[in-house]
C-alpha cells in the first residue's frame, strides 16, 4: 500500500466511522444531543493527514461522548486500521513513508486560558511536526498534554497562542475592548457536491482580527489546494463579523 492510498483509505475510514457513531448515537442518547450538536472532525482530520496541521484536537459535546468516541471508534476502527499501521510509522518495512501518527486521550487536567481540555483527544503527526519551524515548540505543547511519564497528575496550563501553532490556527482571541468589537469568524465549509441536495458541512472555524485576513486567505488556498488534491473535497471560505447577525 503506497502512503497516499493509506492517507485516502484511513480519511474514508474515518469519516464512515465517525458519522455511523454520531447517528448512532442521536438514536441512543438524550434527545438534547443532536447530530447537530457535534462538530464533524473528518475535515480536520484530512488536515492533518495532508500534512497541513501538526495537530488535531478533538472534542464531542460531553466528556463521556468523547472518551466512548475514542475507546469505540478511535481505536478499533482507525488505530486498528491497516493504513494506519503504515501511517503511525516513519518508515513502513516497505519503505513506504508514514507520518508518524499519534493518537491519546488526554488525562491530565491541563487548561487553556479559555477551556479545559482534559478528556479531549489528540492526535498528531511526527513527521509534519519535524519539518515545522517550531517543531520544538509544538512537542512541548504534547509533552504537556500528554506527557510521557506515567502517573503524572499535576494540573498544567498552556497558552491560547500555543495552542494556535500546535493546531495551525491563523487567527487569534481579542486582546482588547477595540478587538473585540473588530473581531471576525473564519470558517471553512466542505461542500459536497457528491448529492444534488447536500449541505455545506462545518469543518473548523476560529476567531480573528480584520488585519489578519490576508494570511488567512493564504492559509484557506493552501489547504483548499491540497485536499481537493488528496481528497476531492471542496472548500468554502466564510469571513463574517461577529457582530452580524
Amino acid at each position: 500500500m503506497e502512503a497516499t492510498t493509506a492517507v485516502q483509505d484511513l480519511y474514508r475510514a474515518f469519516r464512515v466511522a465517525e458519522r455511523a457513531w454520531i447517528h448512532s448515537q442521536e438514536r441512543t442518547t438524550s434527545a438534547t444531543i443532536q447530530l447537530e450538536d457535534c462538530s464533524l472532525h473528518y475535515g480536520e482530520f484530512a488536515f492533518l493527514l495532508a500534512g497541513l496541521k501538526p495537530c488535531l484536537l478533538l472534542q464531542l459535546p460531553t466528556p463521556a461522548m468523547t472518551t466512548a468516541f475514542f475507546h469505540n471508534v478511535l481505536v478499533p476502527q482507525v488505530m486498528h486500521h491497516p493504513a494506519y499501521k503504515i501511517l503511525s510509522t516513519k518508515t513502513s518495512p516497505t519503505n513506504v513513508r508514514g507520518q508518524g501518527l499519534e493518537c491519546r486521550l488526554i488525562t491530565r487536567d491541563v487548561r487553556s486560558p479559555e477551556m479545559s481540555l482534559q478528556g479531549y483527544v489528540l492526535l498528531w503527526s511526527s513527521t509534519t511536526i519535524e519539518s515545522h519551524p517550531k517543531a520544538a515548540s509544538i512537542q512541548g505543547s504534547i509533552d504537556l498534554l500528554c506527557p510521557t511519564t506515567t502517573g503524572e497528575t499535576r494540573p498544567a496550563m498552556i497558552s491560547e497562542q500555543d495552542l494556535a501553532v500546535m493546531l495551525d490556527i491563523p487567527g487569534r482571541l481579542p486582546s482588547s475592548e477595540a478587538e473585540i468589537r473588530a473581531m471576525v469568524e473564519v470558517s471553512y465549509w466542505h461542500q459536497d457536491d457528491s448529492t444534488v441536495d447536500s449541505s455545506p458541512v462545518l469543518l473548523t472555524a476560529f476567531a480573528a482580527q480584520p488585519d489578519q485576513i490576508p494570511a488567512i486567505q493564504t492559509h484557506f488556498k493552501k489547504y483548499r489546494d491540497s485536499v481537493h488534491g488528496l481528497f476531492d473535497m471542496t472548500l468554502k471560505l466564510h469571513v463574517q463579523a461577529m457582530a452580524d447577525p
